[in-house]
């Protein structure tokens, strides 16, 4: 069976960084970090299931409570998709 382009790129316990949109410029950054809980596929993909610890969405950091925010909450960061895929969409912010 073929890898997923970031299968392995963390382990549980680390921190990861997994973008929304690919940087360029003319384009705010949209993304979250936070700590891998478990790698599964519990959402009929394969993905990191993290605990968000941080949301920026078009450049602007959400906290805790605001409206939209995903910190404290579970996302999942898939290890590849289809659309859109580059190099640096998942970086392991623990290495």
């Amino acid at each position: 069976m073929k890898k997923l382009k970031f299968e392995g790129a963390a382990k549980v316990g680390q921190v990861i960084r997994g973008y929304d949109f690919k940087p360029m410029q003319g384009r705010n950054d949209c993304f979250v970090e936070g700590v891998v809980e478990a790698v599964t596929n519990e959402v009929g993909y394969k993905a990191f299931k993290v605990t968000c610890t941080k949301d920026v969405f078009d450049g602007v950091e959400n906290k805790r409570g605001d409206k939209g925010s995903r910190v404290g909450k579970i996302v999942f960061v898939p290890m590849e998709v289809s659309f859109m895929e580059y190099d640096a969409r998942i970086i392991n912010l623990s290495n």
